[in-house]
């Protein structure tokens, strides 16, 4: 892709805009940037009139929302070209890249991933919806590097060329409607990891998510399940095999839950198609452990555990949380500012829960649906009022989950804020 001299505009201003800003301007392109947040309006290079001016190229950052957006549609009728950053980024790249996106699990997945090509003496870059933006690593990979890559629906809203060579899709269920407007166009945006696929690329799919499975994307599929299988990656008396060779036992695995298994079956099949030892995936797997924010164990305090599920911003996640701990006597957090989520999905499976203790802008949603579903409940408007509730009615034995099946934003800057202060206020009551 030639820059020098070109006019390019960076719409959004995030971690992956700045990183797009750093290469044009090293590529000698004139640059200027717009956020709708009025915050960068002071910083040097803002454009302040994007509708009145011409651009040879505007790059969109994954946070910008496009539906119904009016700048992008100025754009597209002054035929002004228009890419997502991991298309830009895509362009500048080289070695072997895997995509892998889904509504939960893609960070787990990704991290794995990486972990076990680690192991095995891969040349990695772990990057986009995970931390590094794709374009902040993009020109450091080479011929031989692997890019493993975590693919948010965000980024891949815009997206027209991005072609990875293998391509995972955990699952799809509903999320980011507040975004999309219908689950339909969500999971028409999920689906387009696979647009560009070559014949000798490979989708694989998890035969266990009715929605995944039921995508015709592309020729070359595998798949994973936790059922038994004569072709693919599947579980089997206890033991995960790959077609007919024996990778791991799952007693093996040190990560709760069903999803969690899931997980690790979308790694195994991923590396699958690379030169993996058994043991390169054992001493990988073995030695895992979850990001943090995700199901991770704050502490145990006067005999009572304290789970931080802070990334759980949707329902399946809360689902998978709860199915993980369904043996323990669950108090369980939720609530934040609403995406438009149905909470029946959840509450309707009828979980022995202790007591629902609801939080936060949609809190009165989540009350109302779990009252109607015979829980009992507390609500509370602000998120530390309701965590110090759930401390003085937890008992010991209990585990109080944070789980909250939204979003952050009305009190917090972000899912690990939001968990942050969970662990704070945890760790505080022990002193």
């Amino acid at each position: 892709m030639r820059l020098k001299n070109k006019k390019v505009l960076v719409y959004g201003l995030g971690d992956s805009g700045r990183a797009v800003v750093k290469i044009l301007r090293e590529h000698l392109a004139y640059v200027s940037f717009y956020d709708d947040n009025p915050q960068y309006l002071e910083y040097v290079g803002f454009e302040r009139n994007p509708y009145d001016k011409d651009f040879d190229l505007v790059i969109i950052s994954p946070g910008v929302k496009c539906l119904g957006n009016p700048l992008l549609e100025s754009f597209l009728q002054r035929k002004i070209p228009v890419i997502s950053e991991l298309d830009f980024a895509f362009s500048l790249s080289k070695g072997t890249i895997i995509a892998i996106t889904g509504t939960n699990g893609k960070t787990t997945v990704s991290m794995l991933t990486n972990k076990i090509l680690k192991e095995a003496g891969y040349q990695t870059f772990l990057c986009g919806n995970i931390g590094l933006p794709f374009s902040a690593i993009c020109e450091k990979t080479k011929k031989e590097s692997v890019i493993v890559c975590e693919v948010s629906n965000f980024q891949l809203e815009t997206s027209k060329i991005f072609a990875p060579h293998i391509a995972c899709i955990l699952n799809i269920k509903p999320d980011h409607l507040d975004r999309h407007g219908t689950f339909d166009e969500y999971v028409k945006t999920k689906a387009k990891i696979a647009q560009n696929l070559k014949r000798r690329d490979v989708l694989i799919l998890n035969l266990d998510d009715q929605v995944a499975r039921s995508l015709n994307l592309h020729k070359k599929e595998q798949f994973f399940t936790k059922k038994v299988l004569k072709k693919g990656v599947f579980v089997s008396n206890g033991q995960i095999y790959v077609n007919k060779n024996r990778i791991i036992g799952i007693d093996k695995i040190p990560l709760k839950g069903e999803k969690n298994l899931e997980n690790v079956l979308a790694s195994v099949a991923i590396c699958s198609h690379f030169k993996v030892s058994n043991e390169d995936f054992q001493k990988a797997i073995e030695s895992f452990s979850l990001a943090s924010h995700r199901m991770e164990i704050v502490g145990r305090i006067s005999g009572v555990t304290y789970v931080d599920d802070s990334k759980a911003t949707n329902v399946s996640s809360v689902i998978a949380c709860v199915e993980a701990f369904k043996d323990e006597r669950i108090v369980l957090l939720m609530g934040g500012k609403s995406k438009n989520i149905d909470y029946n999905e959840f509450f309707s499976l009828d979980f022995d829960i202790k007591e629902v203790v609801c939080f936060g802008e949609d809190g009165p949603n989540i009350q109302k649906c779990a009252t109607e579903h015979n829980y009992n409940c507390a609500i509370f408007k602000k998120f530390d009022d309701a965590t110090l509730y759930a401390i003085n009615q937890a008992k010991s034995g209990d585990f109080v989950l944070l789980s909250p099946a939204c979003s952050s934003f009305d009190e917090f800057s972000s899912y690990a804020e939001r968990g942050d202060r969970f662990k704070t206020i945890v760790l505080g009551s022990a002193k």
